[in-house]
């Protein structure tokens, strides 16, 4: 997946560490649960940084990624350093009614085959992984109540809480009902998201392990319901 430049990975690490340094142990546990709860958007010209921002603000509390940190939350500390790309997003504040977007081709369909015959396959979460997965499978929860039963809806709501589009992968719909999977692979995770959004029906969102290398829409995950 792509990754966020070196350089605004240190310049969000910097202000990141300002924050933190200044603020309560009480006070980033609120903006934890007001994340966690509220979906978010704020039209940037930089959505993967934002992303980013965004994912430490969501896992907040959660156990350390790195087990040499055992004890630790996340922090600013935690920021990736490899290089990602940027990209668009639909402008606008929350609640506005914005443009729907034409969806990407949604594919089921394996990537080319690989030398190593387990990449496609799921991997078990570790606790810290799990932690990070349920705080991001609440937030994309929240973000689609009231949003319709169409993949560009879906998306545009996924694109106004804070995903930026090149997170989302468009899959073929379960039962009728838009499906997409959510790429969270960063901070050498491998928590990915599967989200199947029926309107009114509600959303049910699986989470998941997936190899770094392998692509997601490729992986071989069925939930078990």
């Amino acid at each position: 997946m792509p990754r966020i430049a070196h350089v605004a990975a240190a310049l969000a690490l910097g202000a990141l560490t300002l924050t933190a340094c200044s603020s309560t142990t009480q006070a980033t546990t609120l903006k934890a649960d007001k994340a966690a709860s509220v979906p978010g958007g704020t039209g940037s010209d930089e959505p993967l940084l934002d992303f980013m921002k965004l994912s430490l603000r969501i896992t907040a509390g959660c156990p350390p990624l790195d087990e040499s940190k055992a004890g630790e939350p996340l922090g600013p500390d935690d920021v990736p350093t490899d290089p990602q790309g940027s990209s668009s997003r639909p402008t606008g504040k929350p609640g506005d009614r914005l443009p729907v977007p034409a969806d990407p081709p949604a594919t089921d369909d394996s990537a080319a085959p690989t030398p190593d015959g387990n990449l496609l396959e799921p991997v078990t979460l570790t606790k810290p992984e799990n932690c990070y997965a349920d705080k991001f499978a609440a937030h994309v929860t929240t973000a689609l109540k009231g949003t319709g039963d169409n993949a560009a809806e879906v998306r545009t709501a996924l694109n106004r809480a804070g995903y930026p589009d090149e997170l989302i992968v468009g899959m073929k719909p379960e039962g009728g009902s838009p499906r997409v999977r959510i790429d969270l692979r960063e901070w050498d995770t491998r928590v990915a998201l599967q989200v199947v959004h029926a309107g009114t029906g509600g959303t049910v969102v699986d989470k998941f392990g997936a190899q770094s290398g392998a692509p997601l829409a490729g992986v071989r995950y069925t939930p078990q319901r």
